[in-house]
C-alpha cells in the first residue's frame, strides 16, 4: 500500500527532483552528494514522505530555505538566514541529480521505505551506476528494477 495519496506523487517527485537538479545554482559550490544525502534524512523530507503536502506545494528554492533554517538559525518568513555550515564540494553532474530525486521519491512513495533509510540502503553511488541504463524507461520500470534487481 502506498505511503500517501497517489495524486501528491507528481508534485513531491518533481519537487524533489528539481531541488536536487537546482542546487548548484541556489547553494554555489555545495556538495551535491551530501547536499542529497542531508536532504533524504531531514525533517522536511519526513514531512514529504508522509504526504504533507505543505513543503509538496513550495518551490525548490523554498524548501531548500525550509532546509537551511532547520539546519541552523534563521527566519524564514522574511526569507532570509542566517548562512548554516554546508559542505562546499563538487556538482554530480548533468541530469543524474534530478532523476535520482525524482526516483528515490517514486521508490519511498511506492515502497513506503522512509527516505532517511532508503538514502544509506540505496546510496548515491548505486543510483549513478543505474543512471545510464534506467534513465530512458518510465519511472514504473525504474522503480521495479531497482526494487527486484538493486535491492
Amino acid at each position: 500500500m502506498p505511503a500517501y495519496s497517489e495524486l501528491y506523487v507528481p508534485d513531491i517527485m518533481n519537487l524533489q527532483g528539481e531541488l536536487f537538479y537546482q542546487i548548484r545554482e541556489l547553494l554555489p559550490g555545495v556538495d551535491e552528494k551530501w547536499f542529497i544525502r542531508e536532504f533524504m534524512k531531514c525533517r522536511i523530507r519526513r514531512m514529504l514522505d508522509a504526504g504533507n503536502y505543505f513543503y509538496a506545494s513550495h518551490l525548490p528554492n523554498e524548501v531548500l530555505n525550509y532546509f537551511l533554517c532547520e539546519r541552523g538559525p534563521g527566519d524564514i518568513w522574511s526569507g532570509e538566514y542566517i548562512p548554516a555550515d554546508y559542505q562546499r564540494g563538487e556538482t554530480w553532474g548533468g541530469m543524474l541529480p534530478m532523476w535520482a530525486g525524482m526516483a528515490y521519491s517514486l521508490y519511498q512513495w511506492e515502497y513506503e521505505v522512509p527516505s532517511a533509510e532508503l538514502i544509506d540502503i540505496l546510496p548515491l553511488e548505486v543510483m549513478e551506476r543505474i543512471y545510464a541504463p534506467l534513465h530512458t524507461v518510465g519511472w514504473d520500470v525504474v522503480t521495479k528494477k531497482i526494487h527486484d534487481s538493486v535491492l
